[in-house]
């Protein structure tokens, strides 16, 4: 669990893997909603509708554009980069860049999730079990970041190696 390794890389592929299309497809729909087709706007209708997230339903907070806008522009290439190091580890340093990356995104999202999760909390218009079902579809997104967060800090090399020479940084 210090390490990207074994089943603590495979949930973090998936977890990556993941956020990907739901970035696009869902997240951004508060940055650029006319573009979207009528397939994923009814899909975020239904999401909003049946868990009461009043975050995704528009008109958007200026405060919620900007945590959208870096999801976009930090996030979103991190996806992909962590996609392709965690499936090609043997390619990448676990000490230098990418951990630095890693060290990054994950204070970066975990501090965005807090705001995020407190307005959840405090949304008036849901019930308690409205809140719950919200606040875990959102858990995992501040409990990995903070994981990352952890196995970059504690790791000499995040992929666990120790002697191999990698290529460069």
């Amino acid at each position: 669990m210090k390490t990207l390794t074994g089943n603590t890389r495979l949930a973090f592929l998936f977890f990556f893997a993941s956020h990907i299309p739901a970035t696009i497809c869902i997240d951004l729909q508060a940055l650029f909603p006319g573009l979207y087709p009528k397939v994923l706007t009814d899909l975020l209708t239904w999401y909003i509708e049946f868990f009461n997230d009043d975050l995704m339903r528009a008109p958007h907070d200026t405060w919620f554009r900007a945590i959208v806008s870096g999801e976009l522009l930090f996030q979103l290439p991190f996806f992909v980069i962590a996609v392709h190091a965690l499936l090609h580890s043997e390619k990448y340093s676990g000490k230098g860049w990418f951990r630095s990356m890693c060290t990054v995104y994950g204070s970066h999202t975990s501090t965005t999730l807090l705001p995020i999760l407190v307005c959840h909390c405090a949304n008036k218009n849901a019930t308690f079990v409205e809140k719950c079902m919200v606040t875990s579809i959102y858990l995992p997104y501040l409990i990995f970041p903070l994981w990352l967060t952890y196995i970059s800090v504690v790791s000499d090399d995040i992929f666990g190696y120790k002697t191999v020479k990698r290529h460069s940084d």
